[in-house]
């Protein structure tokens, strides 16, 4: 194989740049909230359209019980091929406390403790239309300066992460001859700290999301079917007490420890290439980065045990309420006694648990401590955790990448979210890595962003591209 000009390619990325941002701008603002199903469909179209001007062939949208995966393939300059992983659906952007619009993709100026930077504000730019655009952009620029991009490539970019992922295993299973020409799996994502840190995740937790109900109909006690004056309470049992008391028993300190029998009985302990791992990461990490783009004051965990803190977010199973809400909770006042409480909750799973064993676990907490009335609701149908060994080709591809961008990586043994890799690990048997230099943040949350013209310690969009171009000739090479 003749060597790869990489040269060629970051030349025509330069000269693209701006094309480069009108496209990601306009991924962006095409509306694609699965919790909603809103624009959905008109978003798998856009997509597909962008892997067609990136060069790929074979373009479907493929259907499925829910949202449809957009596949598509692409002949690269060797033998090795690479699954790439996408996701086009984001979370809703309704929600209060947007600075600019929500769907605007507008550029502003950004300060971070690596400096003055502008980024894009927008639903997506995070999590994660925004590296997808960028990944699409760089292959696009392999194609038009090259010929093709410097490994085969294999797409899918599916519409309900955000659900859950519900459908991804069938369809996987169902179109398994041709995703395991793939011998691995990459997930573009802006990496970078705030402060310009590098970093790289060496796995995720797995997550289950559920609702519990508790109403004074199922109860037999309190309002039954609508409201009713708070000075009732007097002589009216409250359903929304109950939900309280319930939660209440779930869990110590806090919501910090829980209390469901059999809730940690299969979590393993860090292997000793995760404490090598966390040693060597914790000289590299920054507690007060992560503090100041949360707007957090301070963590369960002293900050100056950053062996600790970095366990602490890796190695810990949690219960999390995400939202609770009854009676009258507009402008005003409104005295009521509520008929009902609904809370949302979601558990992180870590090794060697298993979501699937979550939600019975809690079932038999709530019967055995007398809240059988209280319903619980399935809302994603969830996935498992999953890790892959820092000696993995594709991982230590994407080190070398890290370590040519004139980074020192800290390396995370579990990032603390979720993404669907166990599907691609476990059915098709792939090793995976994630990342990317470029910084976004605020995933989830209003005035989500991604820089798009960086400094001497974030990169800007163009230096992103030219990084995932570099890493799939890493690949390419690797052994």
């Amino acid at each position: 194989m003749i060597a790869y000009d990489l040269s060629k390619v970051s030349a025509r990325i330069d000269a693209d740049k701006s094309g480069h941002i009108a496209s990601m701008r306009k991924l962006l603002m095409q509306p694609s909230s699965s919790q909603e199903g809103l624009g959905i469909r008109e978003c798998a179209g856009l997509v597909s359209d962008m892997y067609r001007r990136a060069g790929c062939d074979g373009v479907e949208i493929v259907e499925t019980k829910g949202n449809p995966v957009v596949y598509g393939h692409c002949k690269g300059d060797s033998d090795k091929t690479l699954l790439v992983y996408l996701m086009y659906d984001t979370m809703p952007f309704n929600e209060p406390g947007w600075n600019h619009p929500a769907m605007g993709a507008k550029t502003v100026g950004m300060d971070l403790p690596a400096g003055r930077v502008k980024a894009i504000v927008n639903r997506g730019a995070d999590n994660t239309k925004g590296p997808l655009a960028a990944f699409l952009n760089s292959v696009g620029a392999c194609t038009k300066s090259v010929g093709r991009p410097p490994v085969s490539l294999v797409l899918v970019a599916e519409g309900e992460e955000e659900l859950g992922s519900p459908n991804l295993p069938a369809y996987v299973r169902k179109d398994k001859k041709r995703l395991s020409k793939a011998s691995a799996c990459y997930f573009p994502y802006f990496a970078q700290g705030g402060d310009g840190s590098m970093n790289l995740d060496l796995g995720v937790k797995g997550v289950v999301y559920f609702e519990l109900e508790c109403s004074g109909k199922a109860w037999g006690r309190g309002p039954q079917e609508f409201a009713i004056h708070s000075a009732n309470k007097a002589w009216v049992d409250s359903p929304v007490w109950r939900l309280i008391d319930a939660l209440g028993t779930m869990t110590a300190d806090n919501g910090n420890k829980v209390l469901i029998d059999g809730f940690y009985d299969d979590v393993l302990p860090p292997t000793e290439e995760d404490e090598e791992v966390i040693a060597d990461h914790s000289g590299k990490f920054d507690p007060e980065t992560f503090k100041d783009i949360m707007k957090v004051k301070r963590f369960m965990v002293p900050d100056d045990d950053r062996g600790e803190l970095i366990k602490q977010y890796t190695y810990t199973s949690t219960l999390n309420i995400d939202g609770i809400w009854s009676g009258w909770i507009e402008k005003g006042s409104k005295t009521v006694l509520p008929h009902k409480a609904t809370c949302k909750i979601d558990i992180r799973v870590i090794p060697n648990q298993s979501m699937d064993k979550m939600m019975p676990l809690v079932r038999k907490h709530l019967d055995k401590h007398g809240y059988k009335d209280i319903k619980m609701t399935e809302i994603d149908s969830g996935y498992d955790w999953c890790r892959c060994s820092i000696k993995e080709p594709v991982v230590q591809a994407m080190l070398r990448t890290l370590e040519a961008s004139g980074g020192d990586p800290a390396v995370w043994p579990t990032s603390g979210g979720s993404v669907p890799f166990y599907v691609f690990n476990r059915i098709l048997h792939q090793p995976f890595t994630m990342g990317s230099i470029g910084h976004s943040g605020l995933a989830h949350s209003p005035n989500e962003y991604m820089v798009v013209e960086g400094n001497k310690k974030i990169a800007g969009l163009p230096e992103v591209e030219k990084f995932m171009v570099r890493f799939m000739s890493e690949f390419a090479q690797s052994s």
